[in-house]
């Protein structure tokens, strides 16, 4: 995400900006107002927060991991500066996976990294590394991964992407997350973008700003990077605290046996939240090929059974103890290859 190839002057920096404000853009913009912010790792080294402030950076988003073990050194120390200077902090999370359970193990180390922090902006999924994967291979593995943070964080997400990406290779699946748009090139945001609105827009990875040594990407942000809405607000959004074991009194499931019929305008993932349940579980139920088309008209399951939200802590057999069935049916009915791995927040079928 972070180049070094020169450069801006603090003057140049002050002119593009003033060109910004109240700008009509091609691509709408998911909130109307708009503020400038930074996005940093270990390649900014020390950071003097207070002077970025004072410069006039309102945001930082925060590099705090990557693959499945890797955190960014500077991780806390940024986080720590960047609450104490006032700055609405986020982070984000560099997506290495090539398959869809290398995703999902990769949203439980990011959850598990960003857990008990204060957090004003939504998490960012940073998928860049393509190489070598298929079109369809590339979106299995941002909507796991997306659809597996949001789950485990109750937190919704940001999607990270250039411009050729965002047109040509990201799907419509992908669309319902906010858009962080990466484009160095020309006045304004891409129109040839698949989302409809951008809630970030990183227009430099060459900047200049006080209290950095060195290049830094610069942004202009609007109140859809947000969790919530805070533009109004007096203090952040905290991140929801871990959840609680298990209950062995009154299991966490629903009944969630009923079909929907698909509107215009729907997607799998608005389908799943409107159910509880999740896009992998409709595409099980349904034999669902291509996530991406479903018809108005179309009659989805919704499920055929019970279904229960894995919690931390929670086995196959502990589950299997409580519903009075065997970690073998779970396993064959939700078509798990290891029973020792779930994930906390997939929702399991539970056979009847």
């Amino acid at each position: 995400m972070v180049k070094k190839l020169g450069q801006v002057f603090i003057a140049l920096l002050f002119v593009t900006v003033l060109a910004f404000t109240n700008s009509t853009y091609a691509i709408e913009p998911e909130s109307s107002s708009e503020f400038e912010g930074i996005d940093v790792s270990r390649y900014q080294e020390e950071i003097d927060f207070d002077a970025v402030a004072n410069a006039g950076m309102e945001a930082v988003i925060i590099k705090s991991s990557e693959g499945v073990d890797y955190t960014d050194p500077n991780f806390e120390v940024n986080y720590e500066g960047a609450k104490a200077a006032g700055l609405k902090v986020g982070f984000y999370h560099f997506l290495t996976a090539t398959t869809v359970e290398q995703a999902r193990e990769e949203a439980n180390f990011f959850a598990s990294i960003i857990n008990g922090k204060e957090i004003d902006i939504k998490p960012v999924m940073d998928f860049e590394d393509l190489e070598g994967l298929s079109v369809e291979e590339i979106n299995a593995i941002a909507l796991a991964f997306a659809d597996e943070l949001e789950s485990l964080t109750g937190l919704p997400v940001m999607v990270y992407s250039n411009a050729n990406n965002a047109t040509n290779v990201f799907s419509e699946s992908l669309t319902t997350y906010s858009l962080w748009l990466a484009q160095y090139d020309g006045s304004e945001p891409s129109d040839e973008v698949i989302w409809d609105t951008w809630a970030g827009w990183q227009y430099t990875d060459t900047g200049t700003v006080e209290g950095i040594e060195g290049d830094v990407d610069l942004n202009i942000f609007n109140d859809g990077i947000f969790i919530e809405n805070i533009a109004t607000e007096e203090s952040p959004v905290n991140q929801p605290e871990a959840q609680p074991e298990k209950s062995t009194n009154m299991p966490d499931s629903v009944d969630t046996s009923s079909t929907y019929v698909v509107k215009s305008g729907d997607t799998l993932y608005s389908i799943a939240k409107k159910h509880q349940t999740t896009v992998s579980v409709l595409l099980a139920n349904n034999a669902i090929d291509n996530p991406d088309l479903i018809m108005p008209g179309e009659k989805l399951t919704i499920s055929a059974t019970s279904a229960y939200i894995i919690k931390p802590g929670d086995t196959l057999w502990s589950i299997s103890k409580t519903y009075g069935t065997t970690v073998e049916a779970l396993a064959s009915e939700n078509n798990i290859e290891n029973p020792d791995i779930i994930y906390a927040g997939d929702t399991l079928s539970i056979p009847e």
